[in-house]
């Protein structure tokens, strides 16, 4: 397995529970990387992962759900931490495909437990983040057919704007109009998208997208 965190201490740690005491024969931290792109840079050339423990918190400000897509999309296993427990943050991870969660405090035995649940295809999600992943998919906003369309052609691709109205056969200020009322509806039900961006991530939480893409 591989650990992600540009906390040095946290990573020693991690990694000592994974690999010393009871139970722990079976888990060999293969790589321990500080962003997900220097893990992802390094991976072709080293030995197999099958689970990246991923702190949520990185200091290069990259976006928890991108960091989790990117590691999915090479078919790993991907258990998440993060110090501040930050229920919103999580939630959005394991919206993006993450297997699991360690609530801060956990001991190395429940680490170890998940790491293994995870490497064998299993979830570790406690109820408290499973009520919050299903309410979080329950406010998904009603879109009509054709904003759908819009959302699709706009997030999926950094195309700047006419040029995805014209794939759209839309003419330009058609489309921000769209775009406006995407943006109205999102807010409506709690989850902003200011930004292409933040509509990118909507995007993929609610399954418009690849959530590898």
């Amino acid at each position: 397995m591989a650990v992600v965190s540009d906390h040095g201490v946290v990573a020693a740690g991690m990694t000592a529970w994974l690999e010393d005491g009871p139970g722990s024969g079976a888990t060999t931290v293969v790589a321990e990387a500080t962003t997900v792109a220097q893990l992802l840079s390094a991976r072709p050339e080293g030995p197999p992962v099958d689970v990246v423990l991923l702190d949520l918190l990185l200091a290069d400000r990259s976006h928890p759900a991108d960091n989790v897509a990117a590691l999915v999309a090479t078919g790993v296993g991907v258990l998440v931490f993060s110090l501040d427990g930050d229920l919103r943050r999580v939630t959005e991870a394991v919206r993006a495909g993450a297997a699991g969660h360690l609530p801060p405090g956990v001991g190395p035995a429940v680490v170890r437990e998940a790491v293994t649940a995870v490497a064998a295809g299993g979830h570790v999600l406690d109820d408290e983040l499973r009520r919050a992943v299903a309410e979080l998919a329950g406010r998904r906003p009603d879109l009509s057919p054709r904003q759908q369309d819009v959302l699709v052609g706009y997030t999926s691709s950094a195309t700047k704007l006419p040029t995805v109205a014209r794939g759209l056969d839309m003419r330009p200020e058609t489309l921000k109009t769209h775009l406006r009322r995407i943006k109205e509806k999102y807010a409506a039900v709690g989850r902003p998208a200011h930004t292409r961006l933040d509509l990118y991530r909507r995007a993929r939480e609610d399954g418009y997208l690849d959530p590898s893409a």
